[in-house]
């Protein structure tokens, strides 16, 4: 599974680790402090990271959906979300969320 960004990364991101790799550099430190006992014991699967993101855009297309549903139903004075199953589909992709939470390494 590929995962493709819509948007350049920021040229100040770049820079700012440049920055910071070069101030590492002036000290005479390989290493920032403390890096070693930070670093998880168990690290995230790409596919399972990659599923969470997934899952979090989803979550936020649903809220957007009811929005836009909630909208449309005050303008037409038409029951929308009862009959178009969209609650269900919300709970299960919300479902789906907290799943890929719990695929988090403890």
């Amino acid at each position: 599974m590929t995962i493709v960004r819509l948007r350049p990364t920021p040229v100040a991101a770049h820079e700012e680790d440049k920055r910071l790799r070069r101030q590492s550099a002036e000290t005479g430190r390989e290493q920032v402090q403390g890096a070693d006992d930070s670093s998880p014991h168990r690290p995230w699967s790409q596919d399972a990271y990659d599923l969470q993101m997934q899952a979090k855009v989803a979550v936020t297309l649903v809220g957007e959906l009811f929005s836009n549903l909630h909208t449309l139903e005050d303008i037409l004075d038409v029951k929308l979300l009862e009959q178009s199953g969209i609650e269900e589909l919300a709970f299960q992709i919300h479902q789906i969320q907290k799943a890929t939470e719990r695929l988090q390494p403890a």
